[in-house]
């Protein structure tokens, strides 16, 4: 069994200068949280705010 650790979120104000380098851009966030190997994963909590529709689901 392989149990992925992430956050619930990438862009947190606060992150910037503990998590991101102080000078990052607010959108090249994203990329760097990709690439920094403490987390492999994010959970993108969009159903919590609406449903998806049936053509994302299957894709």
């Amino acid at each position: 069994m392989m149990i992925k650790v992430g956050t619930s979120g990438f862009s947190f104000p606060d992150w910037v200068g503990n998590i991101y380098p102080p000078d990052i851009k607010k959108g090249d966030v994203l990329e760097y949280y990709e690439k920094k190997p403490d987390f492999g994963i994010t959970e993108i909590n969009a159903t919590y705010y609406t449903l998806l529709h049936r053509n994302l689901l299957s894709a």
